[in-house]
């Protein structure tokens, strides 16, 4: 097994384009705005020469027209970057299919792809460029940068359209949430990070409407991290970004907080009338809200009704997993009739260590390292560093492989994916968490509010107490090789 810096290595550009989203066939070559950006924010304090070219990669594909086909705008931040050329070295024959099949659907040519259908890598750009100039060097502001048409411009100016583009959206949307709707038919239909068709569904089955906007809930969180933080970044424009910001907040809990079931839902979409609907169903997106701004600012009381309803509900057994937290509550399993790709009976690495910093971020340090120690525990018995793992109704993870002992009958699982081996933003987690670990980068708990300590003590006596496991045996006897076989949906 690839130590986690050899697995970094391994999707990482040798001509400092920043990372590849994984070292498979599927992805590899790829630049992604969101993948590269959480590995930008995970790797921050650990390698940020590296961050560096991440964000100049980024500014450089910046949006500059406006096209219905490769869903492009002025400001916005790229979705997926493909080239024929991968650091100086032509594709293989299986990724030239890959290149030629999505040039052809999103606008490419013969050389190079440059696709913008995603609505969440703008403001986590933002707000990853905050962080950067907060924590490493504010300089990077004045860096110039040449942009695809060949045009040089500050870093700087990337920036400010990248805010231009949000602020424009807003006031666009009739919801006053950022939304997603995708121009091309031949587009992605999700536009966030949980991509799949099916992730949008109403309690009712029903599949989100996507031929009219959609609004996702941790989106609202990484937008209002990008109006603070650009509000930082830009002075002069502070009181309207702050002014953005705070309706935006208020849109947020208006629209998608549910009373009945103290949460926040998925989303909302419209009806084929243009009414608003939320969708109500239960998922992990509202826990990604923990690692943002969005409740700092609010009347105590407020903040935490509505943290300590998050954390309630994130770590009870309807997500909570041996591997991490599922993608969907369990009790919406019956949604669909497959274990979809974000689905009930899959968990993400990456969202797990989103919603471990959250909580981290928000003062519950044993419940952040429990779900570490999922995440650690899954890379050790599996061997690789997955894109996403499935689990069954009872949180065991499913990693067995026909070669090897297992526990029980082969499980026929029906799905639609196999998730890759080495996720770039899998191992920034695993390189995060051990660096967090070794230097103790952690909020001492005795600044812990007795509040906090209280919730955290009564979760903490309710689930399973799971430590990082590195004998093999000991590996072995908490997760038995489930071994499955999946039958593509």
């Amino acid at each position: 097994m690839l130590t986690p810096l050899e697995a970094l290595k391994s999707v990482i550009s040798s001509t400092d384009k920043g990372v590849y989203a994984s070292s498979g066939t599927l992805f590899k070559g790829a630049i992604f705005g969101r993948d590269s950006l959480e590995v930008a924010e995970d790797l921050m304090k650990i390698n940020p020469k590296l961050v560096r070219h991440i964000l100049i990669t980024l500014a450089s594909l910046q949006g500059l027209h406006s096209s219905n086909i490769n869903e492009e705008d002025h400001g916005k931040i790229i979705h997926e970057y493909r080239n024929t050329l991968i650091d100086g070295k032509h594709l293989d024959s299986v990724s030239r299919k890959i290149f030629n099949e999505l040039s052809s659907r999103w606008g490419g040519n013969n050389r190079e792809m440059a696709y913008y259908g995603s609505i969440d890598a703008t403001p986590q750009f933002i707000r990853v460029v905050g962080l950067y100039c907060q924590l490493v060097d504010n300089n990077i502001m004045d860096n110039p940068i040449t942009r695809r048409d060949g045009k040089s411009v500050l870093f700087g100016q990337t920036v400010s359209n990248a805010i231009d583009w949000i602020t424009k959206k807003l006031a666009n949307s009739s919801s006053g949430l950022l939304e997603y709707h995708s121009r091309n038919p031949k587009g992605i239909e999700n536009q966030v990070w949980k991509d799949s068709r099916e992730f949008y569904v109403h309690k009712s089955g029903q599949l989100a409407n996507r031929h009219q906007p959609i609004a996702s809930i941790e989106v609202q969180g990484l937008a209002y991290d990008a109006l603070i933080y650009g509000a930082r970044l830009f002075p002069m424009r502070a009181k309207e970004l702050i002014k953005h910001a705070k309706k935006l907040q208020k849109r947020t809990f208006d629209l998608l907080w549910l009373k009945d079931e103290q949460y926040f839902a998925l989303g909302l979409d419209y009806s084929p009338k243009g009414l608003i609907r939320p969708i109500k169903t239960i998922t992990a997106n509202p826990a990604e809200l923990l690692n943002t701004c969005l409740f700092d600012n609010l009347p105590r009381i407020k903040s935490k009704k509505y943290i300590c309803q998050i954390v309630r509900q994130i770590m009870n057994t309807d997500f909570l997993t041996d591997g991490g937290v599922r993608s969907r509550s369990l009790k919406e399993s019956k949604l669909i009739k497959f274990w979809d790709y974000h689905g009930s009976f899959t968990s993400w690495p990456k969202e797990t260590y989103d919603i471990a910093k959250g909580l981290r971020r928000q003062g519950f340090l044993r419940l952040a390292e429990q779900l570490e120690n999922r995440i650690l525990n899954v890379v050790h018995k599996s061997h690789s560093y997955p894109e996403f793992i499935y689990v069954n109704e009872s949180g065991k993870v499913m990693i067995g492989d026909p070669t090897t002992k297992t526990h029980g009958e082969l499980s026929l699982i029906k799905s639609t994916n196999k998730p890759e081996t080495i996720q770039a933003w899998t191992v920034a987690s695993i390189v995060d968490i051990d660096y967090t670990r070794k230097h103790h980068v952690n909020m001492p708990i005795k600044h812990q509010k007795q509040w906090q300590k209280r919730l955290e003590n009564q979760i903490l006596s309710d689930i399973p107490d799971i430590q990082p496991i590195q004998n093999p045996e000991q590996l072995d006897a908490l997760y038995p090789d489930y071994q499955y076989k999946l039958i593509k949906y």
